[in-house]
């Protein structure tokens, strides 16, 4: 059984799926009775988009070689120190052992951190950028100093367990997804800095700027927040997996997809009738990314289902109360109404998470 974390886009609304995956991951700990293990330790293929590509990046960061950390042998992984090897990708070289540097819980304070650093603007930035109508609302520097100090200058390839994380190449009008799949495939050329890739996979349209990163190869890409085709990146994960272990089906699959939070904000024809350029704004891209996200999570479930384990799919996706549903309010207030509404949902749903500590320590 191969088992697949997705996580979704969602701006300063990550810190739900942040908190959901700390407590997931404090609950396995006391399962197995031991407090050194990570969420990943417990997946074969965790993939994010924006938020959930910078969460991904986190849980995977790797840490300590052996000698200095303690590493378990099923659980363990091995990175290498890798060469370009032509149209074969790379061959390995001086294998390493390690654990992932970061837990989830480091990961939450992290976000808490990151967000109020993130959603800020100067008084000269708001002038430049007419509030976001002339350009960008936000400055890409602040996340980009914040993924290099936290994730250094890991290389993909060097990363923990398989994983994909989404972003989109507008010079070649195609979506690049990031993964050790490719550059076991592909080589030097799809070889990229963590660091790099959080800026390219939260570069959202009219929130920052594009992201211009470089391969290990020095190839350019032009980037934007792979949240504008898989918002919810549960379908190419699927896709993903099948590449990883074609041998298998899809019975053979077991997938835990967490959102950024249940969005139920209705729009009347009265006040939409109305809306010009300037109202969609907002409106359109909470349209986007919840619609997306709830399509993808029907077609997830659908083809779980189709093949006689529906209970194989979990979705896991918190209505957001009384937190703000924009993706950039990263006041105080509105983190703790989220990590409120992450908590709420924790409360009153004991037995999804018992069934999800037992389906992952048990398959």
């Amino acid at each position: 059984m191969k088992k697949v974390l997705t996580l979704d886009g969602g701006g300063i609304r990550g810190i739900i799926s942040a908190s959901i995956i700390a407590h997931l991951e404090a609950r396995l700990q006391v399962a197995k009775s031991d407090p050194s293990l990570r969420i990943s330790d417990f997946f074969d293929l965790l993939a994010g988009t924006s938020a959930g590509g910078i969460l991904t990046a986190l849980y995977l960061t790797p840490g300590d070689e052996k000698n200095t950390a303690t590493p378990r042998d099923a659980d363990s992984a091995i990175i290498t120190e890798v060469i370009a090897n032509g149209e074969n990708g790379y061959h390995a070289e001086n294998k390493k052992e390690f654990r992932p540097k970061y837990s989830a819980a480091q990961a939450l304070e992290f976000y808490e951190e990151l967000g109020p650093i993130l959603f800020n603007r100067s008084f000269k930035q708001i002038l430049v950028s007419g509030c976001g109508v002339f350009r960008s609302r936000y400055s890409a520097d602040a996340l980009y100093e914040f993924a290099k100090k936290i994730l250094g200058d890991t290389y993909i390839s060097e990363v923990a367990k398989d994983c994909l994380i989404t972003s989109y190449d507008l010079s070649t009008r195609k979506a690049l997804l990031f993964s050790r799949y490719s550059v076991r495939k592909y080589g030097a050329m799809a070889d990229y800095k963590l660091c790099d890739i959080a800026r390219g996979t939260s570069a959202a349209p009219s929130y920052f700027p594009p992201a211009q990163i470089f391969a290990k190869d020095d190839s350019a890409r032009h980037l934007v927040d792979g949240g504008v085709y898989a918002n919810n990146p549960a379908m190419c994960s699927l896709v993903e997996a099948i590449k990883l272990w074609p041998e298998l089906s899809i019975k053979d699959y077991w997938m835990l997809s967490v959102g950024t939070g249940k969005v139920v904000k209705p729009y009347f024809h009265e006040k939409t009738k109305k809306f010009g350029y300037i109202d969609w704004l907002v409106p359109v891209i909470d349209i986007l990314m919840s619609s997306v996200a709830e399509t993808v999570g029907y077609e997830a479930k659908q083809i779980f289902t189709a093949a006689g384990v529906p209970e194989n799919y979990i979705r896991i996706e918190p209505p957001i109360l009384s937190a703000d549903i924009r993706m950039d309010n990263a006041k105080q207030w509105n983190i703790r109404a989220l990590k409120n509404a992450a908590q709420n949902y924790i409360d009153h749903n004991s037995d999804v998470f018992d069934r999800v500590v037992l389906d992952l320590t048990s398959k």
